[in-house]
């Protein structure tokens, strides 16, 4: 019974502290900003921290609008399509300007923790994507560059340099092969994938679940670095130096009044991104951003809360300088009405997703 109850998909969240539920993560983290709050006498102290983007970036903000701040060289080809009419075939066209080739991904303008990002293979999977989800799109080169990582940058205002405090390296979701076992089997024998199953089954790719894997065959399950859909996260600290400082500090003089969040990088090698060369930055978040190294298993849970209250303590910082510059967060009727709209739309993006998937399976 004991064993049984142990491979349970329920144990296993509660198991590993990266699948705990956010309010029960975040629960010693509360209080912290619960004070700050106080101390600032706004809720949304933390809005001024990136006075450029709506919430600070905690929420609602436009991806695309972050990512026009970033020069060209640093991220992939990126376009905006819109809720408007015939907005399929500005799309393709659009695309076609852009000299996008597929695969490539689509997310929501507005959104979080991998929710809606997709690779999207050919025409027709693009206009299911778009009748299923009305809602401002990002359309994005796919880009192949082998490794992954989230690298956290703080820079106060009244400082012209900043600093690196957080990198976490990616580590695909992939399986090897024994020749004999299907991709389902595989996932059932790892705890970590044993919960992407029901994802899968969720979403009818029971050709990839059954998919048999050749001896030594190692098979990328998904594409998307989040740790969400089975990406392992690895504490990457060792790697800060005063080489990433420099290239994220050139990054930033290009952004307006942005000094707090992390910057999702793919790259080629660990020595060319220190050089700023064959990187490519797919999105940047802001104060709803973690530091993701914090999700290795090996780093002791009081390290993970010293993280978030260091963090914490510098929005707060970083927020009382902005307020000193005449800079203020958004007043608390503000604050209440964005989070009302955030998750309001948040829940229709599942409930989009998965009426339409529930209307093709019944069609087909």
């Amino acid at each position: 019974m004991l064993n049984y109850l142990k491979n349970t998909n329920t144990f296993i969240r509660y198991r590993y502290w990266e699948y705990w539920p956010v309010w029960l993560a975040y629960l010693p983290v509360i209080p912290v900003i619960l004070f700050y709050a106080l101390v600032t006498r706004r809720l949304f102290f933390f809005s001024n921290v990136n006075p450029v983007f709506k919430t600070g970036a905690l929420m609602g903000a436009s991806k695309f609008k972050i990512l026009s701040q970033i020069p060209d060289k640093y991220k992939p080809k990126t376009i905006l399509n819109t809720k408007q009419p015939n907005r399929i075939e500005i799309a393709l066209d659009d695309i076609r300007k852009a000299q996008i080739e597929f695969p490539l991904i689509v997310k929501p303008n507005i959104g979080e923790r991998a929710v809606l990002v997709e690779l999207i293979h050919d025409e027709d999977e693009l206009e299911k994507y778009i009748r299923a989800n009305d809602i401002d799109i990002l359309i994005q080169e796919f880009i192949s560059l082998p490794n992954e990582c989230g690298i956290f940058y703080i820079r106060k205002p009244s400082e012209s340099k900043g600093k690196v405090v957080s990198i976490g390296l990616k580590n695909f979701f992939k399986l090897k092969g024994d020749g004999k076992s299907t991709v389902r089997r595989l996932m059932e024998l790892n705890p970590r994938y044993k919960l992407q199953i029901e994802r899968f089954e969720d979403q009818g790719n029971y050709d990839v679940l059954n998919r048999v894997l050749a001896l030594n065959e190692e098979f990328k399950v998904e594409p998307i670095g989040n740790h969400n859909r089975g990406t392992t996260f690895i504490d990457g600290n060792h790697l800060i130096c005063k080489e990433v400082d420099a290239l994220f500090d050139k990054i930033n003089a290009s952004m307006d009044q942005v000094y707090y969040g992390r910057f999702d990088v793919k790259y080629n090698t660990w020595e060319e991104l220190k050089k700023g060369v064959n990187i490519r930055i797919l999105e940047m978040n802001g104060v709803a951003s973690e530091p993701i190294h914090i999700y290795d298993a090996s780093v002791p849970l009081k390290d993970k809360y010293k993280s978030f209250y260091r963090l914490w303590h510098t929005i707060f910082q970083i927020s009382r300088i902005q307020k000193s510059r005449g800079i203020h967060p958004i007043r608390s009727t503000a604050a209440i009405k964005a989070y009302r709209e955030y998750k309001g739309y948040m829940k229709s993006l599942n409930a989009n997703w998965r009426q339409a998937h529930r209307s093709e399976l019944s069609i087909g």
